[in-house]
């Protein structure tokens, strides 16, 4: 394997822009296949052998799955705890406001809360195969103009959100990204070299993301997978390319040239990065054992992604690297390195000065993975839910006003 790595490495830093181009080539198709003929994510989620799948088909042999669904409206008084028992009929008014919708089929009587502040409202719509996202735009709308109308709140939750409602995704994946670029400069002191692990992360995880609607076809991936594939992707994408970055400016540091120090660094990280690719690759496929099919198709998934990020770190990274030559290590890298090509002497009398209060590192490290570690004593462990999300959705008003009742 080791001389096939070094093969391959050497090619890709000899042949850069062929590599680079038959990446962006099959990235193109792959993005124009899936934005053409893609099939969308499975929203509905089954456990074979439980009570509720076996209802689930009962329902749908007697056609009765096609009764749509629905958004629930709250109503309460702007004064926090009065009875609304007393404005029964602007409720009335609300209620026939909602009716008057396109999509609507059906507003339900209010139920009123044990305490009399707060009313719930059923608003019924058709299968959702039979609507789309203006149903629930015209929703809001409606709520925006009716709250606090009449000295009542109205907000809203329900089936309705969670279908057309488009998750917030991504600003989890930007902290991390942030977080790696900062890192990353400070420790190579090179901008090339900071952002060729994240650029090939990125290309990556587009890559595989993209290639998921077509392997859709082959197996129902569940509507929250991206998201677990964006956080596994990036994560072992940085990673493994920072096998070869790192491996590489060290050959560049001992006088190699650039090809033979990218030929060498693939064949020697590269036999790391394939092995940890494995690794996760075989514990992700152990969703499998669990036997619920949308976790199986979520580890299948992430395990694609994988080993996209695999194949890029042991091919496009080494064309990167070949393309960006010496530049990798930057100048003042370089300057460092032609003075003490043994390493940063700064480093090594921080690891001397570590090795020489070995306990007393030992124990102050270990007390502050105690203390970090002691809030998951009080971990409540549950589904999400509507609480999850900012104060600032009506869904969120709604639940809290449900919650409170």
């Amino acid at each position: 394997m080791s001389t096939a790595l070094y093969r391959l490495g050497r090619f890709a830093a000899r042949r850069p822009w062929l590599v680079i181009g038959s990446w962006f080539f099959l990235a193109a198709a792959v993005v124009v296949a899936n934005s053409t003929i893609g099939r969308d994510f499975e929203d509905t989620f089954t456990v074979p052998g439980q009570d509720s799948d076996d209802a689930l088909v009962l329902l749908e042999a007697a056609q009765l799955d096609a009764a749509g669904v629905s958004a629930q409206l709250v109503i309460a008084s702007v004064v926090p705890g009065e009875p609304i028992t007393d404005d029964l009929a602007q409720i009335d008014q609300i209620r026939a406001e909602f009716a008057e919708l396109d999509d609507v089929v059906a507003v339900a009587d209010p139920q009123i809360s044990a305490d009399r502040t707060v009313a719930l409202v059923r608003v019924q719509y058709p299968p959702s195969d039979e609507m789309t996202v203006v149903a629930l735009e015209d929703l809001k709308e409606r709520r925006s103009e009716l709250d606090e109308a009449n000295g009542l709140r109205v907000e809203a939750d329900g089936e309705l959100f969670f279908v057309f409602e488009e998750a917030q995704t991504g600003t989890g994946e930007m902290i991390g990204i942030v977080a790696a670029i900062g890192i990353l400069l400070i420790a190579f002191g090179s901008v090339i070299a900071m952002g060729l692990p994240i650029g090939t992360a990125l290309f990556g995880l587009a890559l595989g993301t993209s290639a998921l609607g077509l392997v859709n076809y082959l197996i129902d991936i569940p509507s929250w997978a991206p998201q677990m594939v964006a956080m596994v992707g990036i994560g072992v994408g940085i990673d493994y390319a920072l096998f070869l970055v790192t491996r590489h400016r060290e050959y560049l540091a001992q006088g190699m040239t650039v090809q033979e120090s990218v030929g060498r660094a693939t064949a020697t990280a590269g036999q790391a990065v394939i092995f940890a690719g494995g690794t996760v690759v075989i514990a992700i496929l152990g969703l499998a054992v669990a036997g619920v099919p949308f976790l199986t198709a979520a580890g299948v998934a992430t395990s694609l992604v994988v080993l996209v990020m695999v194949c890029a770190a042991i091919t496009l990274l080494p064309a990167f690297l070949g393309l960006a030559g010496p530049r990798v290590n930057g100048i003042r890298a370089s300057r460092r390195r032609e003075i003490d090509p043994t390493g940063s002497p700064r480093w090594e009398a921080w690891g001397q000065h570590v090795s020489r209060h070995a306990w007393g590192y030992a124990i102050g490290v270990t007390a502050l993975l105690v203390a970090l570690t002691a809030p998951v004593l009080a971990l409540e462990l549950g589904f999400p839910d509507n609480g999850n999300l900012g104060e600032e959705r009506t869904e969120r008003q709604a639940f809290d006003l449900t919650t409170e009742a």
